[in-house]
Formats: C-alpha cells, sequence, structure tokens
C-alpha cells in the first residue's frame, strides 16, 4: 500500500504542476497522469479482490431491527 500512496501523492503533485489552463492545452501531461491513475485503480481492485470478506460479513451496514 505504501507504493500505492506514493503513486497517488506523484499524480497530485503533477496535477497541482500544471498551469491554470494545463487541464485544456497539455494533453501529454494529463495522458500521463491518466494513465497513472488507471493502473492506481487496477491495483486497489486487485488488493481488494485478494482480501475477500468472509462468508456473511458486509460492509457498511447496519443489521435492521424488526421489533
Amino acid at each position: 500500500m505504501d507504493q500505492l500512496a506514493k503513486q497517488a501523492a506523484e499524480i497530485a503533485l503533477r496535477l497541482a504542476a500544471l498551469p491554470a489552463d494545463g487541464l485544456r492545452n497539455d494533453i501529454e501531461a494529463l495522458n500521463s497522469i491518466e494513465q497513472m491513475a488507471i493502473r492506481i485503480l487496477r491495483e486497489v481492485a486487485e488488493v481488494r479482490a485478494a482480501k475477500r470478506q468472509p462468508v456473511g460479513e458486509t460492509r457498511g451496514m447496519w443489521p435492521v431491527m424488526r421489533q
């Protein structure tokens, strides 16, 4: 995960370094940033897939209590 954090920080630095109109004019830099972001998302997806939840476990949900 440290490597993913470093890559995310690098993307943030590259975006911050773009001039105000860089989002429209520097297609090569944007393509590079986009490719980095795609690689990071793929790596995150692989980590999540490798750490599958045990059967019956859920995240972000509360049990419904019926009376």
